[in-house]
């Protein structure tokens, strides 16, 4: 097989870029059955204190002896600080409460490094591998909730803080990397972990007396069902997991935990010997999740999507999107031109699906697209289409090629004419990928000060008289910056032209590609600061006329902007992002944030790194808690021309009460003047990713992050 054939397999998925919003983690600890060492983890209903537990089975405070008893590293602060610098983060810390601090105080990026990391535990799954015997103990236990082989949960919500409104009816999906390993090995990589769908049902007041109604489950892909039958892993990840070279030659891994630090990388020639030439990447489903045309789809963006049951959680399968040449197993690479069939590479010939499709509000359509590699020319193949919520029919599809793009962009604008691609300046070593040597993400270079590029195309449903108008193009000229999520584009009344807006680094010297978010959870000590910002671009001259932070926004870290879904094409008045802090440093996601977009903002150029923006209105969740990605839900029957007529949700893990819940916010008024309700689960989750909300139970439309 020709060595350029793999620019490949990185493609996609490793732009997870700004997924580093947290909020969750395991959950409280029940006593331990008699023969299950103290590694295993249970999830139970029990909601006291997370803390460390004695060999008394008690409860106790946080203790100082723990290593990441600290102060988080940032990108301004890149060494961890003792507690001792925030006396009241000291204090809740040992006494296993939350500081009293006050809204003013928040927003400086400050947080406990250990509380994060339980941030990251794996899903109700012990830790290691266990019995059946052991496994039957462990779901006859009082308060049982969560099933360590398959992540099933299924249970009614009643402890809630506030009141639930009643006009706030559909359900809600999410997916994100949520069993961190196998058999107490953690993955290399967070982004690595097998997916973990949740569905939350809120039902109609008028119906019944109990409103939400929690699920979940493990997606079962099949390298997760391949690795729970042996115990190990069995295809490489993304991000540097990989398999084990033969123990006859080289040391077994130390099998520790799946909550504890991952093991250190093999020796080179271990890591060539069980991965040379393997380019089986394992498809997690651990991105997103849509719920669209009758299905519930787990997404993952260099593979074909897995179709889940939209109640159960069930994996059906992976799902080809009606395309009848879609082959799953296979990698996103075509075949070789000239080379009959019969002596194409078996591994060949499959597509890969986008984890960023975007819903047009005037069509109702879902607007994706399917890629693979061209394998002789370092071309990309990119196809768009747009399905109809009948029965996922395809209403229209085109194909492209993109020049000299070896890596599928992670996300996509849409607006009623166009689609908008902006690729990153990112290339791959190959040799290093071929050989085993690294992950498929370990072998990307970005360049930090290069331009980048974007293509632009006709949407696939205009009509071919309009299409002579929205003619294909390429932008070479955007300055450099590294784009993450995009929450909204829409076409200028006045002057034409594409204007959008998107989650972001700013130009840096960095080379590395998301190296700061391996290791046991990200580290902001080494990831830029990510802001909002704008770019406009001109067709006519196709060039890039204004690119910036969105004004109003400086030193706003903010990752995972939405919008209201029926201004997704439109020129949108605010915007809403998970924020790590006011100050402009990279640190752990900590409020939600409203931006202004209409000019109105306050804009402060000068503000110098360090400096607080006080002007956007946000809700800090404290220095304890960490905030998850938002979505915006249209309130039922409600006005979809006004922004305000809807609600705010958002996950958020509290690592206090080792637990996690869900906040509501109504935009009628200020975020700042916090929740509505909190709707706690019985445990607490991982990190999660995006996610999206179905109005009712047929799932033939969503909105989604």
């Amino acid at each position: 097989m020709p060595a350029n054939i793999l620019p490949l397999v990185l493609s996609s998925q490793i732009f997870f870029a700004g997924k580093a919003a947290a909020f969750l983690a395991k959950v409280p600890v029940a006593s331990i059955p008699n023969g299950i060492t103290s590694h295993v983890r249970l999830e139970t209903t029990n909601n006291a204190i997370a803390t460390d537990e004695d060999a008394s089975g008690t409860i106790s405070s946080g203790t100082l002896a723990d290593a990441y008893a600290v102060i988080g590293s940032t990108h301004l602060l890149p060494q961890a600080r003792n507690l001792n610098e925030v006396p009241t983060l000291l204090d809740a810390f040992l006494t296993g409460t939350h500081p009293e601090e006050s809204q003013e105080e928040l927003g400086k990026g400050v947080f406990v490094m250990s509380d994060w990391r339980k941030a990251w535990h794996t899903y109700g799954q012990c830790d290691r591998s266990i019995t059946q015997d052991e496994y039957e103990m462990i779901k006859s236990k009082e308060g049982f909730v969560v099933d360590p082989f398959t992540g099933e949960a299924d249970y009614e919500i009643d402890d809630i803080d506030g009141d639930l409104p009643d006009d706030l009816v559909g359900v809600l999906y999410r997916n994100g990397p949520d069993k961190f390993g196998v058999n107490g090995e953690r993955v290399a990589h967070i982004l690595d972990a097998d997916g973990m769908v949740l569905r939350m049902e809120f039902r109609p007041p008028e119906e019944t007396s109990s409103r939400v109604k929690f699920t979940s489950r493990f997606v079962e892909t099949e390298g997760f069902c391949e690795e729970r039958e042996s115990k190990e892993f069995t295809k490489r990840g993304t991000f540097g997991t990989a398999r084990r070279a033969s123990s006859s030659l080289f040391s077994e891994p130390s099998r520790k935990g799946l909550n504890e630090d991952p093991e250190d990388k093999p020796p080179l020639l271990a890591r060539i010997a069980a991965n040379a030439f393997n380019v089986d990447i394992k498809n997690t489903a651990n991105t997103q999740v849509i719920a669209f045309g009758g299905k519930v789809l787990a997404l993952w963006e260099a593979g074909m999507p897995y179709r889940l049951d939209p109640v159960s959680l069930e994996t059906i399968g992976i799902d080809s999107l009606g395309s009848k040449n879609i082959q799953p197993g296979k990698l996103a690479v075509n075949y070789i031109p000239g080379l009959p069939e019969a002596l194409q590479p078996e591994i060949l010939g499959g597509k890969a699906h986008t984890a960023h499709p975007k819903m047009c509000p005037r069509t109702g359509h879902l607007v994706g697209w399917t890629w693979a590699q061209n394998p002789m020319d370092g071309s990309m193949e990119v196809t768009l289409t747009e399905y109809d919520s009948d029965g996922f029919r395809v209403v229209a599809s085109e194909t492209h090629v993109l020049e000299g793009v070896a890596l599928s962009p992670h996300d996509c604008v849409v607006t009623e004419n166009y689609v908008m691609l902006k690729i990153n300046a990112l290339k791959l070593d190959q040799l290093s990928f071929l050989s085993g040597a690294e992950g498929p993400a370990e072998c990307l270079g970005m360049d930090g000060r290069a331009p980048v590029r974007a293509f632009v195309f006709p949407r696939p449903t205009l009509s071919q008289d309009k299409k002579k108008d929205f003619a294909p193009f390429e932008v070479n000229d955007i300055p450099a910056c590294f784009s993450i999520h995009f929450s909204h584009g829409y076409e200028d009344e006045k002057t034409g032209n594409i204007v959008s807006y998107f989650s972001g680094w700013p130009p840096s010297d960095s080379s590395s590609f998301l190296g700061a978010w391996g290791g046991f959870c990200p580290d902001y000590d080494k990831i830029p600061p990510t802001y909002y910002w704008r770019i406009e671009i001109d067709p006519e001259t196709e060039r890039c006329v204004d690119l910036r932070v969105s004004p109003g926004a400086e030193n706003m870290a903010c990752e995972h902007p939405v919008v209201h879904p029926n201004f997704q094409t439109k020129d949108a008045t605010y915007v809403y992002t998970q924020c790590g802090n006011a100050i402009g440093d990279a640190s752990a996601p900590m409020g939600f944030a409203k931006l202004r977009l209409d000019g109105s903002a306050v804009v402060q150029p000068n503000l110098k790194a360090g400096e607080t923006n006080d002007e956007p209105d946000v809700y800090w969740v404290g220095s304890r808690r960490f905030a998850g990605e938002p979505l915006v839900v249209p309130k039922r029957n409600g006005n979809l021309e006004r922004e305000e007529d809807a609600y705010l949700l958002g996950l958020v893990y509290d690592a206090v009460r080792d637990q996690s819940s869900l906040v509501v916010f109504d935009l009628e008024r200020e975020l700042k003047e916090g929740p509505v309700c909190t709707i706690w689960l019985k445990t607490a989750l991982p990190h999660g990713l995006h996610g999206c909300f179905a109005p009712d139970p047929s799932v033939q439309t969503s909105c989604f992050c």
